[in-house]
């Protein structure tokens, strides 16, 4: 790998930048630059940082108005944040490409109305006081990303110009919806967004939609089975978001099983006790999450709880009921 200014060198023609992102967890964001035909910018970091990126293209010859496509893994403001700003240099001429099913989180900053977003809070058993403060995370939102239009849709088997590689498009859902991964078949290396990550476990995100306050989907095995997808087509390199690139697929994707089935022993070991909400579930379930301090922190937590509990009613090893506008579960 060969250091040109901040950025690093990956592949021919391809680099990699590391910007800073708030928080211990998942630590900096790696996007990445493909030159060559089509200039592509392959995830944006956030809008605080969009000054960063811009200098860092600087040490290369290049500026915001030399990108021609801006590929999204998926909508979380620090993979889109700074699409709109660099359009912007460009006279609003670069494509920003993205699944279905990330649109309305890039355009809008939310996969779903906020509203939904309370309801379901609500149904997890979430404290009023809490649901209140989604509008913070809002404005967090807000400040680490400017919404933008989605000009290209992509499909799982599409194939797209990077630079001058061709990438297969893999449809890779469970951290979101419609996280997608690429795959550069001749190289043998693929991007992987948030999907796969060395350091940390990644979050599957409850999957909302617009028309029901929960989805059937189950997030938990979405995310394995786009696991399992990578797997199968047998990279020799991986390179994710954050933390470091990745050579033994197999024993991480053990080690997540790993800290999956803990997770679900520990929620049959709190539901012993008795019947709890999800919220109630979550608060032992990760006790040092900072309560009263940060709302993000608690939606993920919330989260986490409710799609371990999915597959564990799947499962029959709990039921689930709707008491006083919430869910109850318990042991089976």
């Amino acid at each position: 790998m060969k250091k040109k200014g901040h950025f690093t060198e990956i592949h021919p023609d391809i680099y990699r930048l590391t910007l800073p992102l708030p928080g211990r967890k998942p630590g900096p964001i790696h996007v990445y630059l493909f030159l060559g035909e089509i200039v592509t910018l392959l995830d944006t970091g956030t809008l605080r940082t969009a000054g960063l990126l811009r200098n860092a293209l600087g040490e290369l010859g290049l500026s915001f108005s030399d990108i021609r496509q801006i590929v999204i893994t998926h909508g979380h403001p620090d993979h889109c944040g700074a699409a709109r700003r660099i359009g912007r240099a460009k006279g609003g001429r670069v494509s920003v490409a993205a699944h279905a099913r990330e649109v309305h989180s890039i355009e809008t900053g939310f996969e779903v109305s906020k509203k939904t977003i309370a309801m379901y809070l609500k149904m997890m058993g979430v404290p009023w006081l809490f649901r209140q403060s989604v509008r913070l995370i809002a404005l967090v939102f807000k400040f680490l990303s400017s919404n933008c239009r989605v000009d290209a849709l992509l499909r799982d088997g599409n194939v797209i110009r990077l630079g001058n590689y061709d990438a297969r498009v893999v449809s890779t859902p469970g951290h979101t919806a419609g996280s997608i991964s690429l795959f550069i078949e001749n190289e043998k290396i693929i991007f992987t967004g948030d999907t796969v990550l060395s350091h940390i476990t990644p979050n599957a995100f409850v999957i909302l939609d617009h028309y029901s306050i929960l989805s059937d989907r189950l997030s938990q095995e979405e995310f394995y089975n786009s696991l399992s997808k990578i797997e199968a087509l047998g990279p020799s390199i991986i390179y994710p978001s954050h933390g470091e690139e990745i050579v033994n697929l197999r024993e991480l994707v053990e080690q997540y099983r790993i800290c999956f089935a803990e997770r679900e022993k520990s929620i049959l070991s709190i539901l012993s006790s008795g019947e709890k909400s999800i919220y109630q579930t979550a608060r032992r379930l990760f006790p040092d999450v900072a309560w009263t301090r940060w709302p993000l922190e608690i939606y993920l937590s919330v989260s986490e709880a409710y799609t371990h509990a999915q597959v564990l009613r799947k499962h029959n090893k709990i039921r689930i009921r709707t008491g006083n506008n919430r869910l109850l579960a318990r042991l089976a």
